[in-house]
């Protein structure tokens, strides 16, 4: 049995739909877009434990928040029109309404979950379908906007801390095998960003042709055999490198902890190796799992949220970072 815990850091199924009497959100004019809202919240609402937000109402800073907590795209959050974001309390269900498609509707949960987030979202799309009038075909299943969500409209991801592989250089021919076998690789934030703090996104490359327990099973395979290489791949860096490793590391957790002024790149860098540390058992905390909130909680906009300023300057921003992170660890590790 694979021990996937300190690899697999979330997961996610994401559904596309488009209503089938609208034009896809890029081209919705006049009132069309509040009575796509007004049709998805009514669907929705009832369900219980859900809130709508409107792109147009949502202060700036709060709706960039959504965005690095992955609750809505950067497309939904350019979208002052007529984006919508539907939540639920606890934030694990977000319903993107007039993104790219009408509705993207998504479950997050901790670790390899992807069956459990399935059935979660499926009773959510459920509610949607009964209520709501999609495009679907019958010979090739939910009609989207991008071709790429023709079918189940269904994508499958789990975020993967991968620094062994990434380390060992072998991370660029696991994407070259992932692609191969119809899945694809990218960054932290999804389609055209950079993998930061050795974090990266799995998913399925496509939606037509697969059933949804297909994709669920193909995902999930090919990334219990990711977390069996990366774990490999780790076991080979300790033996063949420890003192370099936790070098690195201390390195860095000394920065995190000293430093009066840091950048968000400079701290996800940081970041990543200490969470390298904590894989390696280099590094303990009383609590391992700070590091993976602080990845998000010391971002730009969550950080300016915290602080109570409506803005930061950028030194303002790093100084607070600063603070903020040493606080929060320096008392934690247990030596």
């Amino acid at each position: 049995m694979v021990d996937v815990n300190s690899v697999v850091v979330s997961s996610r199924i994401r559904l596309a739909r488009s209503l089938s009497n609208y034009l896809f959100p890029p081209n919705l004019q006049g009132e069309d877009g509040y009575s796509v809202i007004k049709e998805v919240a009514d669907a929705v609402l009832p369900l219980g434990n859900f809130k709508v937000f409107t792109m147009q109402q949502l202060p700036a800073l709060d709706a960039e928040v959504m965005q690095e907590k992955h609750l809505i795209s950067n497309i939904l959050l350019e979208n002052h029109d007529n984006g919508a974001v539907i939540l639920s309390d606890d934030e694990s269900v977000s319903i993107m309404v007039n993104e790219e498609d009408h509705i993207r509707a998504q479950c997050f949960l901790k670790g390899l979950s992807l069956d459990k987030a399935f059935d979660t979202i499926s009773r959510v799309d459920d509610a949607i379908l009964n209520k709501v009038n999609v495009a679907y075909d019958n010979t090739l299943g939910f009609l989207n906007s991008c071709i790429t969500n023709v079918g189940t409209g269904m994508r499958a991801s789990v975020m993967v801390f991968l620094p062994g592989l990434t380390l060992s250089n072998e991370i660029n021919n696991l994407i070259q095998m992932l692609n191969n076998q119809g899945l694809t690789v990218r960054g932290v934030f999804g389609e055209g960003s950079e993998a930061q703090a050795y974090m990266y996104q799995i998913s399925n490359a496509r939606s037509l042709g697969y059933s949804e327990k297909e994709i669920i099973a193909k995902v999930s395979s090919s990334c219990l055999k990711v977390c069996e290489a990366e774990l490999a791949a780790r076991k080979k860096l300790i033996e063949n490198n420890e003192i370099e490793l936790k070098d690195r590391v201390m390195r860095a957790y000394g920065t995190l902890t000293n430093a009066y002024i840091i950048s968000a790149d400079e701290f996800m860098k940081c970041a990543g190796e200490v969470k390298i540390g904590i894989a390696l058992g280099l590094i303990k905390f009383k609590d391992n799992s700070l590091i993976d909130k602080l990845l998000f909680d010391a971002l730009p906009s969550t950080l300016t949220k915290m602080s109570g300023e409506e803005a930061l300057s950028e030194t303002e921003e790093k100084l607070y970072r600063a603070k903020f992170v040493a606080q929060t660890l320096r008392n934690n590790r247990i030596k």
